[in-house]
């Protein structure tokens, strides 16, 4: 069993467009940045990150980090939106109208309007400019 020392799990991004990806994450929905570093490429390639070095720029969500990568030659963005591997993040909000109208002054375009679910009192979702989903979610 894997023990945890620290309650949080990071999400690393990979970057097809890192500007843009950046834009979304920290102009857009505001995601403060707290680290931007180097990782060099041996650290990189002994570990099993990346096959070069690259630039990761960590945004604090809650206390969570999304961790974006900046890397020479990144991969494309997937072609079909639902693929395998992370598809999407959730983030909890506490009034998912308020939200969604101040999201929308930054530029954010939303897949639809907000609706109830069977577990929730709204969800909304947005893509990101590599087509993760974001889901925004009010208990």
């Amino acid at each position: 069993m894997l023990e945890l020392s620290h309650p949080t799990v990071d999400i690393a991004i990979t970057c097809s467009d890192f500007e843009k990806s950046l834009d979304f994450y920290h102009n857009k929905l505001g995601f403060e940045i707290v680290l931007d570093l180097n990782i060099p490429e041996k650290l990189a390639q002994d570990v099993g990150l990346a096959p070069t070095g690259f630039r990761q720029v960590r945004l604090k969500a809650g206390n969570t980090l999304i961790k974006l990568m900046d890397i020479e030659s990144p991969p494309s963005t997937p072609q079909n939106k639902f693929s395998a591997g992370v598809r999407w993040l959730t983030f909890i909000v506490d009034d998912i109208q308020k939200t969604v109208e101040n999201l929308k002054v930054n530029g954010v375009e939303f897949l639809s309007e907000p609706i109830s679910a069977p577990d929730a009192a709204g969800v909304v979702c947005v893509r990101d400019p590599d087509g993760i989903l974001i889901e925004l979610v009010q208990i």
